[in-house]
C-alpha cells in the first residue's frame, strides 16, 4: 500500500514546486513590466523580525539576572556547554531576592495552588506541567531503577503512573543532602505550548475536562456539537477562559496544573531550590544539573540531538494510532480520521520537529487503511527530509505569533497582570515582542500553522 501513495506524494510535491516556479515567473514578469509596484527593499524582512524576537524564547546565556536578549546570537557560536553552577545560583538568588520583596502570605511561602514533588534518592523534584517534566520524570525513573544503557533507548510506556510512588504533595524536602531541582518556563509561551497540547492536539479525555469548560463560558451561544464536542475552541477563547477563572476566584472554575502561573505552584518562596532549570535552556540546563549531581553518564548533547525529537513524534503518533483513531473512540463523533491525522501532524511542526514546508502526506483516499507502521515510515521520511530546514526551530515562535495575533489588547494585558510575579521571579520579559508587536501590528506570514488544510494548494493537490 505504501508504494502508490509515496508516488502519489512525490507527484504532489513534484506539483507543487511547478506551480510555485509558475506563480514566481508571473511575478517576475509584472514586475519587470512596471506592473506591480516594487515596494524599497527592507534589510528587516518579517522573516527576520520573527527569528529575533522568536530568540527570547529559544535561546539565552548563563547571565539570567538579565531579561532574556533579544539580540542575535554571535556568527560563529562556542560549542554548547552545560549550565554552570554560577549560572543556577544567580537564578536562586534571584528568586530569593523577589520573594523577600513580597509581603504577607506570599512572603511565607503559602501556594494558592496545589502541588508535587517527586522523591528519588537525594533529589526533589518539584513537578511542574508543560517545563519538561515528562523529560525528568524519565530521567528520575532511570536513575531509580538502577537502569543501564542510553536513557532514550528505554520504553518508558505512560511515566506519568510509573512515577507515582515517588510523588509527595505540598511537602517541604528534607534539609540535610537533598538538592531541590524544578523547571520554570516563558509564561507566554507555556500558556500557548498548554493549548496546543490539550486543546487543540486531538483527546477527547482532554476536551472534556478543559475544552468543555471554556466552549461553555467563551461561545454560549455554540451549537449541540460543539458544547458536546468543544473540539474546535480557539486560542483567543481558551486565553478568555483562563481569565476568569484567575481572576475571579468565585467563577467556581477548576484551575488547572498545567495553565495555573508557575509563581502559584512549587511553594518557590519557602524552598530554597538549588536548581532552577529553564525549558529555553533545556538541553544545556538539564546536562548542567546532571553534572553536578555525578550523573553525567546519563545524557549528552548528542543523545539529545539525534533521538529527542524523534522520540516524542513516535510516541505522538503511536498514541493518537492506539486510543484516538480507534472507531470505538469518542473522539470520531466528532472528528474524521483525516482531521485527527492532520491535526496531529500540525501538532508536531508547531513543536518544530517537522519543516513548515512537509505538507500533510496522504490525500483522503489513502486514509482508510493507513497503519501505524506505515504512517511512521512517512514521518520519518518527512522529518529527514526537515533536517535541511534550518527555519523549523522557529515554528513555534512563528505559530505562537499567529495565536497571540488573535487575542485581543486588552486580553493580553490582562495575561501581563497575572503573569507579573513569573516575569518578577524568573526574570522574562512582560513586553515580549511576539506578545506585544511594535503599534501592535501583527503581521503574519503567508503559511497558517492552525489551519489543518495546509493552503489553497491543497484543492487542486488531493
Amino acid at each position: 500500500m505504501l508504494a502508490p501513495i509515496l508516488r502519489r506524494l512525490r507527484w504532489r510535491r513534484m506539483s507543487l514546486w511547478l506551480l510555485v516556479m509558475a506563480i514566481v515567473g508571473c511575478l517576475g514578469f509584472l514586475i519587470f513590466t512596471n506592473q506591480v509596484p516594487v515596494l524599497d527593499e527592507d534589510p528587516l524582512s518579517l522573516k527576520t523580525k520573527l527569528k529575533e524576537a522568536a530568540k527570547a524564547f529559544s535561546w539565552g546565556s548563563d547571565d539570567d539576572h538579565q531579561p532574556p536578549s533579544l539580540q542575535p546570537p554571535p556568527q560563529s557560536p562556542q560549542p554548547r556547554q552545560p549550565t554552570s553552577l554560577q549560572a543556577f545560583q544567580n537564578r536562586s538568588q534571584r528568586v530569593r531576592d523577589a520573594c523577600s520583596a513580597k509581603s504577607g502570605s506570599a512572603a511565607q511561602g503559602q501556594p494558592p495552588f496545589p502541588y508535587h514533588s517527586l522523591y528519588v534518592r537525594s533529589m526533589s523534584f518539584c513537578a511542574l506541567p508543560k517545563t519538561g517534566t515528562t523529560f525528568w520524570k524519565w530521567i528520575l525513573y532511570y536513575v531509580d531503577k538502577n537502569m543501564t544503557g542510553p536513557l532514550l533507548s528505554h520504553d518508558y510506556g505512560d511515566i506519568h503512573k510509573l512515577t507515582r510512588y515517588m510523588e509527595k504533595a505540598d511537602r517541604l524536602p528534607p534539609s540535610d543532602g537533598f538538592k531541590n531541582i524544578v523547571f520554570v518556563r516563558e509564561p507566554y509561551a507555556r500558556l500557548f505550548s498548554a493549548y496546543v497540547d490539550k486543546l487543540f492536539t486531538p483527546r477527547w479525555e482532554n476536551w472534556q475536562r478543559l475544552a468543555q469548560p471554556a466552549m461553555a463560558y467563551a461561545r454560549p451561544g455554540a451549537s449541540f456539537i460543539n458544547r458536546r464536542c468543544s473540539h474546535n475552541v480557539t486560542f483567543s477563547e481558551f486565553v478568555r477562559f483562563f481569565i476568569h477563572g484567575e481572576m475571579d476566584r468565585d467563577a467556581r472554575v477548576k484551575r488547572n496544573e498545567h495553565f495555573v502561573p508557575i509563581s502559584h505552584q512549587c511553594n518557590f518562596c519557602g524552598i530554597g531550590y538549588d536548581f532552577i532549570g529553564r525549558q529555553e535552556r533545556f538541553a544545556e540546563d538539564t546536562l548542567g544539573i546532571l553534572r553536578q549531581l555525578n550523573r553525567s553518564d546519563i545524557l549528552t548533547f548528542s543523545a539529545l540531538d539525534e533521538h529527542y525529537e524523534v522520540y516524542f513524534m513516535d510516541a505522538l503518533i503511536k498514541y493518537h494510532f492506539e486510543h484516538e483513531l480507534k472507531k470505538i473512540s469518542a473522539t470520531f463523533r466528532c472528528m474524521s480520521a483525516e482531521q485527527i491525522l492532520r491535526r496531529m501532524w500540525k501538532a508536531v511542526q508547531i513543536r518544530g520537529t517537522l519543516s513548515a514546508e512537509e505538507f500533510f502526506p496522504l490525500a483522503r483516499s489513502d486514509i482508510q487503511g493507513m497503519t501505524l507502521e506505515g504512517f511512521l515510515l512517512m514521518a520519518h521520511l518527512a522529518y529527514n527530509r526537515s533536517a535541511s530546514d534550518k527555519d523549523r526551530q522557529h515554528n513555534t515562535a512563528q505559530a505562537l505569533f499567529e495565536a497571540y495575533s488573535t487575542v485581543p489588547l486588552h486580553d493580553r494585558q490582562l495575561l501581563r497582570q497575572i503573569f507579573d510575579d513569573d516575569f518578577k521571579l524568573f526574570g522574562y520579559e512582560p513586553n515580549h515582542p511576539l506578545v506585544f508587536p511594535p503599534e501592535d501590528e501583527f503581521d503574519l506570514p503567508y503559511y497558517r500553522y492552525f489551519d489543518i488544510y495546509d493552503s489553497f494548494l491543497y484543492t487542486s493537490i488531493v
